[in-house]
């Protein structure tokens, strides 16, 4: 790696246009405390400022991805709305920069993790992953999984999974169109690299952009999302890698990002 930073509960390396964050508080299943949501918070900001990423990938060391909430620390009244303002806040900077975020998804993604999921672009599960959001059996509400979830199973099947709180695997999880790929659990992390640099040989300006527009698609009336369309596609049909594209089609190579 041309760079790692370590955290007490996880660590970012990067590498060329790909930057890698994994939870590594693995003795409780990654499970985030508070001292974690200011670790992601900074990791976020600094990703996102960061002019070289292209590509990240969130994965957790050990037998789980994460499985949210430290439940210890809520139990011992250590978890005030800070939290949670620190967690939110993390998410929409993954959900919103110019980045294309990919988070790896094994043994547990529960809670925070599925809302961390989801605030992703694109999610790679093992296919006996237990996916759920139980934040109701401790009387709480799963965060802006409520507001994500929807978007990607629709209303009924998120309100039984929230408000039932149930888990559902992997491959149902693929069949309702809440992860987009399956991998295998042996060597889980090669694989999900594997699919991550599908995603990095294909993210152009045009890629990253896109990511922005489709965000928009269920918030903006159609002539608003209209001139947001138009600013973005200014400002791609301008860049650098539309003229590596024409290159690269008049050249018959395949085309390197910037």
């Amino acid at each position: 790696m041309e760079m790692m930073q370590q955290y007490e509960f996880m660590r970012l390396e990067k590498q060329g246009k790909q930057a890698w964050v994994t939870f590594s508080r693995e003795r409780y299943l990654n499970a985030m405390n508070n001292a974690c949501t200011i670790q992601l918070l900074g990791i976020a900001e600094a990703l996102r400022e960061d002019p070289d990423v292209r590509v990240i990938i969130i994965r957790g060391e050990g037998r789980a991805f994460c499985t949210g909430i430290d439940l210890k620390e809520l139990a011992n009244n250590r978890i005030e709305m800070d939290y949670h303002h620190r967690w939110e806040s993390a998410l929409r900077i993954f959900e919103s920069m110019e980045k294309l975020v990919v988070v790896g998804m094994h043994g547990y993604c529960l809670g925070g993790a599925l809302q961390l999921a989801l605030a992703g672009d694109i999610r790679v599960s093992t296919t006996d992953c237990r996916i759920g959001l139980p934040a109701i059996m401790e009387s709480l509400i799963p965060g802006l999984g409520t507001w994500r979830l929807p978007r990607y199973i629709g209303w009924g099947r998120a309100k039984k999974m929230i408000l039932g709180g149930e888990d559902i695997q992997g491959e149902e999880a693929l069949r309702i169109g809440l992860v987009d790929h399956l991998v295998p659990q042996e060597d889980f992390f090669t694989h999900l690299d594997e699919m991550a640099g599908k995603y990095l040989a294909a993210c152009s300006t045009g890629a990253r952009m896109s990511k922005l527009v489709i965000n928009q698609a269920f918030d903006m009336d159609y002539n608003t999302v209209l001139s947001h369309y138009f600013r973005l596609q200014e400002r791609t049909q301008n860049s650098i890698d539309v003229q590596e594209a024409k290159r690269a089609y008049l050249a018959k190579e395949i085309p390197r990002w910037q």
